[in-house]
C-alpha cells in the first residue's frame, strides 16, 4: 500500500558490490506504474503474488506501484519457497530468475496457471524461459535497473528484448520519464539486431590482472559453454582471477571419480583452447559451489562470493545435493590433500571437528539465506571419525530458532549438533 507520496529510497550493491543509495521521486515511480498499466492491462480481480522485497526497485514497482494504478490486490505474504504460493485463479507472478531456476529444477507447476511470470535481475537462460512458458500464460523479461528503471523486454525465448515506448537509447545512453536525471549512462554493452537488441555484457565488469584488460563477462561465458559447468561467476581476489563455479551432472561425476585437481586441469585446458592463448590470463582459483549464492533480487552475491574465496580453507567437494525450503541433504568428498589435514594425526589424519562445524555454518548461510553468527551451538556429539577421501552426508534441518546437522554415511553417524540462530 503507498500511503504518501514521499520520494523512494533504493539500495543497491550493482556489479562492483558496493553499495548505492538511489533517491527517486514518487512521480517517476507512478509514471513507470501508469505505462506499464497500458502494456499489461490486467483485470481488477488479478492478484499479484511476488517472490520480490518491495524495498528493491523492481518490487517496487511491480508488486507495488503496477498493482496500484491498475486497482489489483497484493498477497501480502512474499513467497518464499514454491509451497507458499496460494490457490489463487487469477493472478501474476513477480520473481527472479533465481527463484524460477528451482521450479524448473523440481519441475513445478502451478495449481492454476499465472496470467503472467515476471522476471527481473538477470537474463532468463532461453531453456528455462521455455520451461516457464509451459507453466503459465505468457513470461515478460524486464530489462532494467534501478537507476533507470525499465528500460526494455521480451516475451519469448526466441525473441530479442525491445525498449519500452517512453525510452529511448543514444551514445550509450538512456533517456525515459522513469528517473529524475536527463539521462543515465548505461553501463551494459548492447548488440542491436534487425529486431531489438541483446545484452553483450557489462562494460563496468572489466579488470585488470598481471597488466591485462580481463571481461569477467566473457570469462564465465567461455567456462558456461564447458560440458562440465552448469553455470559461473568470476571476480578479481588479491589480485588473481578466481572461478566460482557450479558443475553439472557430468562434471560432478567427474568431480567425484578424479577430484578437483584433475577438474582444475581439465578446466584451465579448456579455457586457454577456447581462448586461443597459452600465456593469457586463466582462473587461478577456483571453488566447486553446490549453488552460487544470491540476494533477495535473484542476483548472483558478489560479496558472498568474495567472502568465499577470502576463506583460506579447502572446501569440500559437492558430489550431490537436494534442496527442500526447510531440510537439505549433501552428499560431500573432503580430499586428502586439504590444508585441514595437514598436522591433524599425520599417521591417520582425520577431519578436525571444528572443520566440520565450519562447513555446517557456511551452508546453512547459502541454503537457507542465514547471513548469522551462532549464539551457540548445542547437544554436539562426535561419534566417529570422517577420514580423507570418504564420502559423508551432511543432512540439514531447518526449525524457527535452530538448525540441526548430521553428518552420516548408510548407518554410521560421525557427529550431530544443532545451530542456535
Amino acid at each position: 500500500m503507498i500511503r504518501d507520496k514521499k520520494p523512494f529510497i533504493f539500495n543497491t550493491s550493482g556489479s562492483t558490490g558496493e553499495p548505492k543509495v538511489i533517491k527517486k521521486s514518487y512521480e517517476c515511480v507512478l509514471k513507470e506504474g501508469q505505462d506499464l498499466a497500458k502494456l499489461f492491462n490486467f483485470s481488477k480481480d488479478t492478484v499479484f503474488v511476488s517472490t520480490v522485497n518491495s524495498d528493491y526497485m523492481y518490487g517496487t514497482t511491480f508488486a507495488v506501484m503496477l498493482p496500484h494504478v491498475l486497482g489489483c490486490f497484493v498477497d501480502p505474504d512474499r513467497v518464499l519457497y514454491s509451497e507458499d504460493i496460494k490457490n489463487y485463479e487469477n493472478y501474476v507472478f513477480v520473481s527472479t530468475p533465481s527463484f524460477l531456476e528451482k521450479l524448473a529444477k523440481y519441475n513445478f507447476t502451478f495449481k492454476h496457471k499465472p496470467k503472467m511470470i515476471f522476471s527481473a535481475g538477470a537474463k532468463l537462460d532461453d531453456k528455462l524461459f521455455e520451461y516457464l512458458e509451459g507453466i503459465s500464460e505468457g513470461v515478460t523479461e524486464i530489462y532494467g535497473s534501478t537507476e533507470a528503471g525499465i528500460i526494455a523486454y521480451r516475451q519469448s525465448a526466441e525473441s530479442n528484448l525491445k525498449f519500452f515506448e517512453n525510452v529511448t537509447y543514444k551514445d550509450g545512453k538512456i533517456y525515459s520519464p522513469y528517473f529524475d536525471e536527463d539521462e543515465i549512462e548505461l553501463n551494459d554493452e548492447l548488440e542491436f539486431l534487425q529486431d531489438g537488441f541483446k545484452i553483450k555484457g557489462r562494460n563496468d565488469r572489466i579488470v585488470k590482472i598481471q597488466e591485462k584488460r580481463i571481461s569477467l563477462n566473457e570469462v564465465e561465458n567461455i567456462l558456461n559453454s564447458s560440458e562440465l559447468i552448469e553455470k559461473s561467476c568470476c571476480i578479481k581476489y588479491d589480485d588473481k582471477l578466481c572461478a566460482a563455479v557450479v558443475l553439472n551432472s557430468i562434471g560432478r561425476k567427474l568431480l567425484e571419480e578424479k577430484g578437483k585437481f584433475e577438474i582444475v586441469k581439465l578446466l584451465k585446458a579448456f579455457y586457454s583452447n577456447k581462448k586461443n592463448d597459452e600465456n593469457g590470463v586463466c582462473p587461478k582459483k577456483w571453488r566447486f559451489l553446490f549453488d552460487l549464492p544470491t540476494n533477495e533480487r535473484g542476483k548472483t552475491n558478489a560479496n558472498r562470493v568474495r567472502e568465499i574465496f577470502s576463506t583460506n580453507i579447502t572446501y569440500p567437494n559437492v558430489i550431490a545435493s537436494v534442496i527442500a525450503p526447510e531440510e537439505a541433504k549433501f552428499d560431500l568428498i573432503f580430499p586428502k590433500n586439504s590444508n585441514f589435514f595437514k598436522g591433524h594425526f599425520n599417521i591417520m589424519p582425520i577431519l578436525p571437528g571444528v572443520v566440520q562445524l565450519f562447513f555446517v555454518k557456511e551452508f546453512i548461510k547459502d541454503v537457507f539465506g542465514v547471513d548469522f553468527i551462532p549464539e551457540k551451538v548445542k547437544k554436539v556429539k562426535f561419534s566417529s571419525v570422517i577420514k580423507p577421501d570418504m564420502k559423508v552426508r551432511l543432512d540439514l534441518k531447518k526449525n524457527d530458532t535452530t538448525v540441526e546437522y548430521k553428518f552420516t554415511k548408510d548407518d554410521t553417524i560421525f557427529s550431530s549438533g544443532t545451530f542456535v540462530l
